[in-house]
């Protein structure tokens, strides 16, 4: 099957817009849209993939081979959104002349989102930090989950270990942004877009659908209510405002430089009163609820009353 002009990907680091994305290609009528849809068999070869290991492609590739040519039955155009797939591009682009668009997002938003989900929450067990991390038990419901969440190796793993969750998220935004980029300027020139994801307004999408290879037919109306429908927002998520500063002095000291080159601001300092002013906003819409008031004075000596004269009534004094 020729597969030239008929197969593109959207890759990131993951809350990052791909959904989005897929959401939007899914409404066109030449193209078959998935997310996402075989992690087992992607986050094996990002794991591989990023710790260099020497594991054969074949079995990866053809997976996706016959993924692909079930949606070329059926539409004239395969589109596949998945995070996962960002170190494989080489091995795609060589196997289906496919072209890709990177979609980044603004770091603290993707390291809010990623903490609230429980990204690195634990600290990794290594005895060899010279070698890939083994199964980490941090929890996850499927294997993939452990293969998605990569670690350093080498003499940087042991500082990384010691970061909070906060500074080990905002180290994977920038190594994984800065890895695909190395990766896609690898590939020709013609073959990639790289994309801020606050930046893709209706026009935007018209311009990289046809980038990619399918001829749009999503009207805007439709375009803009998948961008503020957000089904997978988390509105309860603990927000930058809240950072303490270890948290924010390792977050600033790993995004920087990448942000800088993106465009994004990225002191906290700078962006706290945002955050602050969307939580008021969440609040107000009953996204989330509002705080708990502190218990009143007299409530606190009534209850502390209660307590010594139990601790009184339990002492014996015979």
């Amino acid at each position: 099957m020729d597969f030239t002009h008929r197969v593109g990907f959207a890759v990131g680091t993951g809350r990052c817009g791909t959904l989005f994305l897929h959401q939007a290609a899914a409404g066109e009528p030449a193209v078959a849209a998935s997310h996402e849809r075989n992690p087992d068999n992607e986050s094996f070869h990002r794991y591989c993939q990023w710790h260099r290991l020497p594991v054969d492609d074949e079995g990866f590739l053809a997976t996706k081979e016959r993924e692909i040519a079930e949606d070329l039955a059926q539409r004239a155009f395969s589109f596949e959104a998945s995070p996962y797939l960002s170190l494989s591009v080489r091995q795609l682009y060589q196997r289906f002349a496919a072209r890709f668009v990177l979609l980044v997002r603004r770091p603290d938003s993707v390291v809010t989102s990623f903490a609230h989900k429980g990204f690195y929450r634990k600290p990794y067990r290594v005895g060899d930090p010279e070698l890939a991390a083994g199964y980490q038990d941090q929890g996850p419901e499927r294997i993939f989950t452990f293969f998605a969440r990569v670690s350093p190796r080498g003499p940087a793993f042991r500082s990384w270990n010691d970061m909070t969750q906060v500074g080990k998220i905002a180290w994977f935004w920038r190594a994984y942004n800065e890895r695909t980029i190395e990766l896609l300027h690898g590939l020709p020139a013609e073959s990639y877009r790289i994309v801020r994801i606050e930046d893709l307004d209706y026009a935007g999408y018209l311009d990289l659908a046809r980038f990619l290879g399918y001829d749009p037919k999503l009207s805007e109306g439709d375009f803009d209510a998948l961008r503020e429908s957000r089904p997978h927002a988390f509105w309860r998520k603990r927000n930058i405002d809240q950072w303490t500063e270890q948290e924010i002095a390792q977050y600033e000291s790993q995004v920087g430089e990448l942000s800088e080159r993106f465009g994004y601001r990225w002191r906290i300092a700078e962006l706290a009163d945002e955050a602050r002013a969307q939580g008021e906003e969440s609040r107000r819409l009953g996204r989330i609820p509002p705080p708990k008031a502190p218990a009143r004075l007299w409530r606190v000596r009534r209850a502390t009353a209660q307590l010594l004269r139990g601790v009184a009534k339990s002492v014996d004094v015979g």
